[in-house]
């Protein structure tokens, strides 16, 4: 089993991935990769939080690639992370991450979010992306010529039809 994972290069993670909510099923991937890299455990299950982050992100099959958020206290935790692999003779995780932020794959931020609000935070999100595209959707299709046309097609669709037996 364990040859097969090694071939599909971490990729079986996306085979459930929903066909909608895309974002906030990366993010979710993300928060939790994050909470091992920054939580209070040993130097090398933060370093293995660390990898799968990377590893999240180079296999994810979408294009363009979903950003990893980190908060301004997460980027602190994770320079203490890189202190202290440095003090350990660690030489692998500087260069990780310095590749990490050549390649952007950050979004840095000031919100602190942890799994149980990210949720809440990418439904209002997506609340309010969705009003502004019911918004934009109103105003290009309000009498427009186009509505008048179909309204009218309807009355005289429903003024032809037979009445009764």
């Amino acid at each position: 089993m364990k040859r097969v994972w090694i071939s599909r290069k971490f990729s079986y993670i996306y085979e459930a991935s929903p066909s909608t909510n895309l974002a906030f099923f990366m993010q979710s991937l993300y928060a939790h990769s994050i909470g091992y890299m920054i939580g209070n455990a040993s130097l090398s299950h933060r370093l293995g939080g660390l990898y799968c982050l990377y590893c999240l992100y180079e296999t994810q099959p979408f294009k363009p690639p979903f950003r990893i958020y980190l908060s301004i206290g997460e980027l602190k935790k994770l320079t203490n992370l890189v202190v202290d692999a440095k003090g350990k003779g660690l030489k692998v995780v500087s260069p990780l991450i310095r590749r990490m932020l050549e390649k952007n794959m950050f979004l840095f931020g000031s919100v602190e979010i942890n799994e149980g609000s990210v949720t809440e935070t990418v439904n209002q999100l997506t609340e309010l992306q969705n009003a502004r595209i019911q918004a934009a959707y109103k105003k290009l299709l309000a009498n427009t010529r186009m509505e008048h046309f179909l309204h009218m097609d309807l009355l005289v669709r429903i003024s032809t039809k037979p009445t009764g037996p």
